[in-house]
């Protein structure tokens, strides 16, 4: 009898698991092993956790009070590092586990399938990679399943299609392959179905078309699918929010979608979609959000739109539609997002836009719009970004705009707007960015003291505004781009200027300005880019703004004269010098020549320097891809260190200057090498050291004239010189 009862006890400990967790293996043991598992707590979390207290009381641990069994254990967001331990399968009342935002890694363990009153298993965010268990298909009253930004691998998994009581299934940002199998239609709960960012391909299946009380599907990114959208996307009249951007779908949006009434949000942005906009959208009355843009769509925006009297956001931009902006666009009145850029929209730009109050952010670059901006675009003062570049708007910056406080970056470059620069438009407190640049601009620039702190690029790049720069252009503090050149500005640059002390870009070129550089630019700390060419300016270089962060430098065609200062070997970061076209005179600093192993351009042509330029730097390397010397006074022999210039030299003109040389055949091998200009020196000899077939094949220019070369020329190498024949396309 004895026996008997023992053989009863242990059957029931085997058909009651947590009956024989719970006498076998302690809960708390069962935390214990979870602890040691984990190789890094660096917020000390856990540090609660040891057998002198409860564990009902241990961090991230929830009891029942009844019989104080573990219901929740939520471990998110504490940075640690470790494996999960597949003891937590004696937690056998746990219904809910979060271990996400850290970075456990390995395989999830499959002993997670006894956890039979599991609702919740949370694992987003961590490194668990590995095939996603098949035993966990036993997790029957599992509700939420999340996988997020892990690095699992294999198909996407069958087993959790035998979980008949999901509702919400994030399975993306992993690498799951394969195609999305039909069963994924099967479940009759699903609320929330995530698979993007995975690599899967395929068609999608129209079986998905069955998941009827969905409300959230996210398909697209990284994956590349076959096909187009099946027509069953239709059936899911509870989806609010679907987004299958960026997954190569194909084809044209099935009619179809315009079943879904509740839908809030629809995404399809990078796609291959093609054809026309199909009109039935317009019956998604309670569209909040709707984003076709990176496709290929076809036509004109269809009237039926102007029933999205909820539309918050439209985004059509990159596609290929035309016609114009139908005036119900300005019309609807809850707009506050409207992006139509690179497409060939014509005509004007309907002018009830922003009337209604709501109106942010408004871009309609890259088309073909004529006329004037609307007047009231920031009648509700929310207009925070106005983009129109690109286009043909003509008139003047609407005065309206002078009270926009809400405005923050205002870009209409490239178009034909007329008039002066407002006086307000500098003074508007949020302004962060403002590019007028190739328009007709005139006047003078406007000489304000109210500049907004948070103001950092100004373009106003060819355009037809002249007269002195005003002393108040030292008040924009916190510029960082300032690029005024291709206008009429003439006078002494101001000496305040030199206050801009944030200024990482400065244009002036092609402009009027005269007279020496003031002295307060050397005060400049950050820039990196200045360009003062085509001036009038004077002086010597030693007094211009050089400093080590100093990347571009270009003051060529001024009245520039005296030698060139070795200051200027400070800037380390030089990349690009042009001091072309001016009066200088001396020899090139040899610290100058030893920058070629930084240095991808320099133009010094069309000065007056004279001595032998120094070979120094030959056991450097060469980053030069244009050396420029022509029209100079430069004597000796050709520096033998542009042989080491054998992976970028593109140009090399030494032309009009008294070079005594023979031909550089150390040059043979620089195959990148596209002009070579030696005319008017004094070289001398033969020039048959070249190899057909291998040397200068990307040859376009060749100009030896006005030399002493003796010999012939050997007619093999215009057959090898292929760069310089012309193909007929």
């Amino acid at each position: 009898m004895q026996l008997l009862l023992w053989l009863l006890l242990l059957l029931q400990l085997h058909i009651h698991p947590a009956l024989s967790g719970a006498r076998i293996f302690p809960e708390y043991r069962a935390l214990l092993s979870v602890k040691s598992s984990i190789t890094e707590d660096p917020l000390s979390a856990l540090s609660s956790w040891n057998a002198s207290t409860s564990h009902c009381t241990w961090s991230g641990v929830t009891c029942q009070p009844s019989n104080r069994r573990v219901t929740v254990l939520d471990l998110s967001g504490l940075n640690l590092c470790g494996k999960l331990s597949p003891d937590l399968a004696h937690l056998h009342f746990l219904s809910n586990l979060s271990v996400a935002y850290n970075w456990f890694s390995g395989a999830i363990p499959a002993e997670l399938s006894s956890l039979s009153a599991l609702r919740v298993l949370n694992l987003s965010s961590n490194v668990f990679n590995g095939t996603f268990p098949s035993q966990l298909s036993l997790l029957r009253n599992l509700r939420v399943l999340d996988l997020y930004n892990n690095n699992m691998t294999g198909d996407l998994p069958l087993a959790v299609t035998q979980m008949p009581n999901l509702r919400h299934l994030h399975l993306g940002g992993n690498f799951f392959s394969g195609g999305i199998p039909s069963q994924y239609g099967q479940w009759e709960f699903l609320e929330y179905l995530a698979l993007s960012g995975n690599e899967l391909q395929g068609p999608i299946p129209r079986e998905v078309g069955n998941l009827t009380n969905l409300r959230e599907l996210y398909m697209g990114y990284y994956n590349m699918y076959e096909g187009g959208l099946p027509p069953e996307i239709g059936n899911l009249s509870e989806l609010v929010r679907f987004d299958a951007a960026s997954c190569s779908l194909t084809g044209e949006i099935p009619p179809e979608i315009s079943r879904l009434q509740k839908l809030d949000t629809l995404f399809l942005q990078v796609n291959t979609l093609s054809g026309p906009l199909t009109v039935e959208l317009g019956k998604l009355v309670s569209l909040k959000s709707l984003d076709l843009s990176n496709n290929v769509f076809t036509g004109k925006i269809p009237m039926s739109f102007a029933e999205l009297k909820n539309l918050t956001l439209l985004d059509l931009f990159r596609n290929k539609l035309h016609g114009a902006i139908p005036e119900f666009i300005g019309d609807m009145p809850e707009l506050e997002v409207l992006q139509l850029w690179e497409n060939n929209f014509t005509g004007i730009i309907p002018q009830r836009l922003g009337k209604n109050g709501k109106l942010q952010l408004v871009d309609l670059s890259s088309n073909k719009l004529t006329g004037t901006l609307p007047p009231d675009m920031c009648s509700g003062n929310r207009l925070e970004t106005l983009i129109s570049l690109e286009n043909f708007l003509f008139g003047p910056i609407p005065e309206s705009l002078g009270k926009c406080q809400s405005l923050s970056r205002i870009r209409m470059g490239d178009n034909f707007l007329n008039g002066s620069i407002p006086r307000w438009l500098f003074a508007l407190p949020n302004l962060v960015q403002v590019e007028l640049q190739n328009n007709y601009l005139t006047g003078q620039f406007p000489d304000t003291d109210s500049i907004p702190a948070s103001l950092g690029q100004i373009s106003l790049s060819n355009n037809r505004l002249s007269g002195p720069l005003p002393p108040s252009i030292g008040n924009f503090s916190d510029v960082q781009k300032l690029s005024l050149d291709g206008n009429k500005f003439s006078g002494r640059i101001p000496p305040q200027i030199g206050r801009l002390q944030q200024l990482s870009k400065l244009d002036l070129s092609h402009n009027e300005f005269s007279g020496p550089i003031a002295p307060e630019l050397s005060q400049w700390k950050s820039l990196t880019f200045i360009d003062l060419s085509q001036n009038q300016l004077q002086g010597q270089l030693s007094t211009l703004p050089l400093n080590s962060s100093v990347s571009i430098f270009f003051s060529a065609r001024n009245e520039f004269y005296g030698n060139i200062p070795t200051s200027l070997c400070n800037a380390t970061f030089l990349d690009a010098l042009d001091l072309s076209h001016n009066h200088l005179t001396g020899t090139i600093p040899r610290c100058l020549i030893e920058m070629s192993k930084n240095l991808t351009v320099m133009d010094l042509g069309g000065n007056n320097l004279s001595g032998v330029i120094s070979d120094s730097c030959s056991d450097y390397a060469c980053d030069l891809q244009i050396l420029v010397l022509n029209g100079n006074q430069l004597q000796g022999k050709l520096p033998k260190f542009l042989a080491k210039c054998n992976t970028n030299l593109e140009v090399l003109d030494v032309g009009n200057n008294r070079i005594e040389d023979t031909f550089p055949c150390y040059l043979k091998n620089i195959h990148t090498l596209r002009v070579l200009i030696l005319r008017s020196n004094q070289f001398y000899g033969s020039i048959n050291c070249l190899e057909a077939d291998t040397t200068l094949s990307n040859l376009q220019i060749l100009d030896l004239a006005s030399n002493h070369f003796v010999g012939k020329f050997p007619i093999r190498y215009f057959f090898s010189w292929k760069a310089m024949i012309e193909t007929e396309k």
